[in-house]
This record gives structure tokens, C-alpha cells and sequence, in this order.
């Protein structure tokens, strides 16, 4: 099971976990991992400056640019998985 946080604290939210969340969520569907992973929300991750805090089985992220976070966050699920 992979366990996938991602902060919904303010300053997260602000900087688009929102879509982050939105993101992920089609990652897995696409992929079919509905089975093997779970979505959390988590407040303040102590990260707000390196940008939006993912965590992945308790490997920390920062998400800053959308553009990227696709590739990077299949690559990473998968990695686990």
C-alpha cells in the first residue's frame, strides 16, 4: 500500500494543492492503483518555502512546478509500488 499526504495547509493550498490532489487522483485511475494507494490530507508540513509538500510513503516532496508534477509524482508512486 503506498500512502500519499499532501498538505492542505494554507499556504499549500494557496500555491494549488488543491490541484495537486486533482492530479493525483487521475494518476491513479489511469494507472489503475485505486487498490494499492491512499490518499491523505495533512496541514503544515514545515516546507511552505520549497513548495507544495507531497509526502509518498513518508519521502518528502516539493511540488513547484505543475507542469512537471505528472511525471514526477507517476514516477514516484510507481517506484513504490
Amino acid at each position: 500500500m503506498v500512502t500519499i499526504e499532501i498538505c492542505i495547509g494554507s499556504s499549500c493550498y494557496v500555491k494549488g494543492s488543491d490541484s495537486i490532489v486533482m492530479l493525483i487522483n487521475d494518476i491513479i485511475k489511469t494507472h489503475q492503483w485505486e487498490a494499492m494507494t491512499e490518499i491523505k490530507g495533512s496541514f503544515c508540513m514545515g516546507t511552505c518555502a520549497q513548495g507544495i509538500g507531497v509526502k509518498i510513503n513518508g519521502k518528502q516532496l516539493h511540488i513547484i512546478e505543475m507542469e512537471t508534477a505528472q511525471k514526477w509524482l507517476t514516477s514516484e508512486i510507481s517506484e513504490v509500488l
